[in-house]
């Protein structure tokens, strides 16, 4: 089985942890799925809210520094099936600086989530100020990242920001860690007309499976999962659905727990009456088709 993961938080729950991502305690580790065929993910380095200006610009080197050893250590013990994909979530990380844009793709940045929860210089998250859209520095960040080939994510973004994103952006934009609203109405899903913009404008969703997105607390995971997968193939997105894992961003149920449970969850949606040919999208094509289009021609 291949595997394209949208997202996860494994390098900074190492930071915090002092766990190896070869073979820590973590959710996604590389010997946990070291059976996947094919495995290109997703790195992102968090900055909580807390951190802001010139702080979170310094305390997202101390995160890169990191990716670097952890990156480092993998290739010297002789692996061959993951390429990982340096991302950050929560645009904080440049410190309300569009210079740092340029920073970040020199350090090999490929995708930057605009927000976390709360308020950035770039604009608000779901729980954030929820009158309040893209900054002046915002919409200059958008032309900004455009411009040198890092994707935008809207994951985290409150609705008046993903809006504004909308009307400033040029190129497809990605919700790498985001669920259906209309399937589990939580501030931190996507609404349908959010969906239909992503799926119009060819921009990829990357279902994760953290529970409190997915379900309440006694329903299963792969069932609103599963559910997630099919709402979105109703509406018509084949070629839109991926998965962003969110692994080590918080606590996963005991169905999915980690990267290793990936076949098992191709299994289930197979079962279910996914179609080969459609998992392989969901699991690895659309993912590595978005990234091309937009980062390697």
């Amino acid at each position: 089985m291949n595997f394209f993961d949208l997202h996860c938080d494994s390098i900074t729950k190492s930071y915090e942890t002092n766990q190896s991502v070869y073979d820590g305690n973590l959710q996604l580790n590389f010997v946990k799925g070291k059976n996947i065929k094919k495995w290109k993910q997703c790195f992102s380095l968090w900055l909580s809210d807390s951190h802001k200006g010139q702080a979170a610009f310094s305390h997202c080197n101390k995160l890169y520094e990191h990716y670097l050893y952890e990156a480092g250590n993998i290739y010297c013990k002789g692996q061959k099936n993951l390429t990982p994909i340096l991302t950050i979530e929560n645009g904080s990380a440049l410190g309300g600086n569009t210079n740092n844009i340029t920073y970040w793709k020199n350090r090999g940045v490929k995708m930057i989530t605009l927000t976390w929860n709360g308020d950035n210089e770039i604009a608000s998250g779901v729980k954030g100020n929820n009158k309040r859209g893209l900054t002046v520095f915002g919409r200059q960040c958008i032309s900004e990242m455009e411009k040198q080939g890092i994707i935008v994510d809207v994951s985290h973004l409150n609705e008046r920001g993903f809006r504004d994103v909308c009307r400033c952006a040029t190129l497809p934009f990605i919700a790498s860690h985001s669920n259906c609203y209309d399937i589990y109405p939580h501030p931190r899903n996507l609404k349908k007309y959010q969906i239909e913009f992503i799926r119009e404008t060819g921009g990829i969703i990357g279902l994760n499976f953290y529970k409190d997105f997915l379900c309440d607390k006694n329903d299963s995971v792969l069932e609103y999962f599963c559910k997630n997968v099919m709402y979105l193939l109703e509406l018509g997105c084949e070629k839109n659905v991926a998965i962003g894992s969110d692994f080590d961003g918080g606590k996963m149920s005991e169905e999915v727990s980690g990267i290793e449970c990936m076949k098992k969850v191709y299994v289930y949606l197979f079962e279910k009456g996914v179609d080969e040919k459609t998992l392989e999208n969901i699991f690895y094509n659309n993912g590595e088709n978005f990234f091309n289009s937009l980062l390697f021609k």
